[in-house]
């Protein structure tokens, strides 16, 4: 009787793939994906340029964008289905309203975000940045880090002098004196820092911020196209799995998109973790983003969302369940 039984479940299990295969042969799902051009996104540089997409049934038009708010922004203008962003934008977009669904996370870093300031205006410290004009991206994880910063170094938001500024507008305003330090992230950071040369001072700490990029769309696309989630994934999955098997090859196929150094891309690959997953820690993240939003009046009306549902666990439970914890689970 076991062994009758083991050939049911055999023949079941290899039905099933056929019948995915099958399925995945058919005519590919359109999907428009918009991503941040940047590191954090390698699953996606990856996929596109392995063919993990195509092989997963899908024609994925990939929308680059500056960074995730941006991506994000296309979601919500209805110039993509899906969108690679960073927990803070999520969060301030629920906050406004939006329906959205997070079907996994890409990347987490505690070392990306950073402060990059002129000796020239005096910043040899952190406490030198007291009244000095600092300029971050307003709704991006540039602010929250800079708002956990200056509080880890007893200082507050309203003692320096904030300049809200696009993250490619960063490098023209410290290299000219028009401000005194950038927050920012990398590669950015790093990039401006070696710029800067001996004038520049780089303030971080890995202790107070971690960074989660996930893929969002809205939460009626997400639950209407649960197939195409379901393939999105797969093909992360598979460039997770290739990008722990040859990270050499990997790495070569990231810079050479992004057109960054190998040398900064292999320190940049070090710093963060590429994993599709759904965690626990990023509904901790967003509730507390959420506190401060509301603490430093950064919101309307705020009110503490129930992340839970922003979370949309069946896709990555249906082709890697062990990837989610059941923490985010909905009861």
């Amino acid at each position: 009787m076991l062994r009758v039984a083991l050939i049911l479940i055999l023949c079941l299990l290899v039905s099933g793939c056929k019948g995915q295969r099958a399925q995945e042969a058919g005519p590919p799902i359109p999907l428009r994906l918009a991503w941040a051009n940047l590191h954090d996104c390698s699953l996606v540089q990856l996929a596109a340029a392995k063919g993990f997409f195509k092989d997963a049934g899908l024609a994925v038009q990939v929308q680059p964008c500056g960074y995730g708010k941006a991506a994000l922004q296309a979601v919500l203008d209805g110039k993509a289905d899906l969108a690679t962003v960073a927990e803070t934008p999520l969060m301030f977009a629920v906050l406004g309203g939006q329906k959205l669904s997070v079907i996994g996370s890409i990347y987490t870093s505690n070392k990306k975000n950073g402060i990059v300031a002129r000796r020239k205006s005096g910043i040899s410290a952190p406490g030198d940045l007291k009244n000095k004009r600092i300029a971050f991206t307003q709704g991006t994880t540039s602010h929250i880090f800079l708002s956990s910063f200056l509080t880890a170094n007893h200082l507050a938001m309203d003692e320096v002098r904030l300049v809200d500024l696009p993250p490619e507008q960063m490098q023209e305003a410290l290299l000219s004196g028009r401000v005194d330090a950038v927050s920012t992230w990398d590669p950015t950071g790093k990039i401006i820092a070696e710029r800067m040369g001996a004038d520049g001072v780089v303030l971080n700490d890995p202790h107070i911020y971690t960074e989660t990029f996930v893929i969002a769309g809205h939460a009626s696309f997400v639950n209407g196209n649960q197939e195409a989630m379901r393939r999105m994934l797969r093909a992360l999955l598979r460039a997770e799995e290739f990008a722990l098997r040859h990270p050499q090859e990997a790495q070569a196929i990231v810079f050479a998109d992004l057109k960054l150094p190998p040398a900064l891309v292999a320190e940049l690959w070090e710093e963060g973790s590429c994993t599709v997953a759904l965690d626990h820690a990023l509904l901790l993240a967003l509730e507390e983003e959420t506190r401060w939003a509301a603490k430093h009046r950064l919101a309307r009306n705020v009110r503490m969302p129930n992340f839970l549902e922003v979370i949309d666990p069946r896709p990555l439970l249906s082709v890697k369940p062990e990837a989610v914890d059941p923490q985010v689970l909905r009861p």
